[in-house]
């Protein structure tokens, strides 16, 4: 397992912008109190919360690094690709997140509807509600589930229901892996394959789009699965970084704690080097 003296950095972490339990005000503020030197913060297919977490870390020993975590498009599957040190004011970058926006609030009502007709309904309204200001998911479809007394776990909501192959799943919008890895670069950012432990046949075709890094200090890998992982970082000349996924003290908890993944804190370095480097092809070739 990770050694406790280099848990200074977490790359892959989630705020109540997405799916996490914490504001990205609070997600800073624990991350001082545990120590933490460097916080990546990587929503799912959003960046609402980056301006906030760099806000509340000024005057700081904590660096915030501008993320993302893109939700990509494969049967029977999904492939998650982080970016870092993008520019999330990109404005294709953010017309892109738009489009996701829009997909996850149709998707979450045609679902509302599909729980009606199997009689488990629910309001979209109460919906929305529990989504607040963060980007509408599953998980917001399963707690309104769980309060209107339809299931007893949020982990129930998603084998009967809203898992992907339950009775009232619905896809959404997503890009290609190879899109979200371009889409990334074009906005600056360094992508990177995150948890890619099932999904290490995409290594290589995401490499030849530009695929820069690979997540392999991963908050539930083993250490097996870990050093595996650092093999393939070194064969296609990756990064291996890395994360806990931090959702919250309650939510996904069986994931590691917030800075318990054991990322080399010289990855830092290298994304930062790999991003400048980006962001000058990207000007030069304008």
């Amino acid at each position: 397992m990770p050694d406790s003296s280099r848990t200074r950095v977490d790359l892959h972490t989630h705020s109540t912008a997405s799916d996490g339990e914490l504001t990205p005000a609070d997600l800073v503020q624990y991350a001082l109190e545990r120590g933490l030197a460097v916080l990546a913060l990587t929503d799912h297919d959003a960046i609402a919360g980056i301006d906030a977490a760099i806000a509340a870390a000024r005057g700081t020993a904590l660096q915030v690094i501008p993320g993302v975590e893109l939700s990509a498009d494969v049967p029977q599957a999904e492939v998650h690709v982080l970016g870092y040190f993008m520019d999330w004011r990109d404005a294709r970058f953010l017309a892109m997140l738009e489009k996701f926006r829009e997909g996850r609030y149709g998707r979450a009502e045609k679902m509302t509807k599909k729980l009606t007709a199997l009689g488990a309904p629910i309001s979209f309204e109460r919906v929305k509600q529990i989504a607040g200001d963060a980007s509408i998911g599953r998980p917001h479809v399963a707690q309104a589930l769980l309060e209107a007394g339809h299931i007893e776990t949020i982990n129930e909501a998603f084998d009967k229901y809203i898992g992907r192959t339950g009775p009232a799943y619905v896809e959404r919008f997503r890009l290609t892996p190879e899109d979200a890895v371009t889409l990334i670069l074009r906005a600056g950012g360094v992508p990177v394959l995150a948890h890619p432990r099932e999904v290490t046949h995409w290594i290589e075709p995401l490499v030849k789009v530009g695929l820069l890094g690979l997540e392999a200090h991963y908050g539930l890998y083993d250490d097996a699965t870990r050093a595996e992982l650092a093999r393939f970082a070194r064969q296609y000349g990756l990064i291996a970084t890395g994360g806990s996924d931090f959702h919250g003290l309650n939510k996904m908890a069986h994931l590691s704690g917030l800075g318990e993944a054991g990322v080399p804190p010289e990855v830092v370095d290298k994304l930062r080097a790999q991003a400048e480097r980006i962001k000058k092809g990207n000007a030069a070739s304008r």
